[in-house]
């Protein structure tokens, strides 16, 4: 008869909890791998484990990009500190002395371009106006919110049609 305090290979003694879990071997004698885990992230937040063997938790690891483990960068390039020169200093109180288009000058050209080009041209026309520096952004903003309220204002052959009037 099989004492089941003691181990079956080496007579020694068992743990009870052992016991109670039904193993026949103590620790040092058990040929059994300890089980691992693998972590399953449904969602961000509210992970659970899933109980395998080590070998199956490495690949599962591996496999998936937020597994538990050592992480490596090994396909990133070393950070390095790289030292700077002195940067330039500020200078205050200098003024501007880029000469930008009038604005009535550039509202005046850009509603002649509105009439034979169209809305969608004329924005870009604004834009590039803006981009080489021959009017600034304030001015574009204006000019652009002039041209978009002329492109959404009824014509009056529109209004007619609308309220079915005669002429207007």
């Amino acid at each position: 008869m099989i004492n089941k305090d003691k181990c079956s290979m080496c007579s020694g003694e068992l743990d009870n909890a052992r016991v109670e879990m039904g193993y026949t071997q103590c620790m040092l004698c058990s040929t059994e791998e300890k089980v691992s885990c693998h972590t399953i992230y449904p969602h961000k937040t509210g992970g659970y484990i899933q109980v395998v063997s080590k070998e199956q938790s490495k690949n599962l690891n591996r496999l998936d990009r937020r597994g538990t483990g050592v992480k490596s960068a090994k396909y990133y390039k070393p950070f390095v500190m790289e030292e700077k020169d002195e940067p330039k200093p500020i200078r205050r109180n200098t003024k501007c002395t880029k000469v930008y288009t009038s604005f009535d000058t550039a509202l005046k050209q850009i509603i002649e371009f509105y009439y034979e080009w169209g809305y969608e041209r004329t924005l870009k026309e604004l834009r590039r106006l803006n981009s080489s520096g021959d009017i600034p952004l304030m001015t574009r903003v204006r000019i652009q919110d002039m041209i978009t309220d002329m492109y959404l204002e009824p014509t009056p052959r529109a209004l007619q049609r609308k309220f079915k009037t005669g002429v207007v």
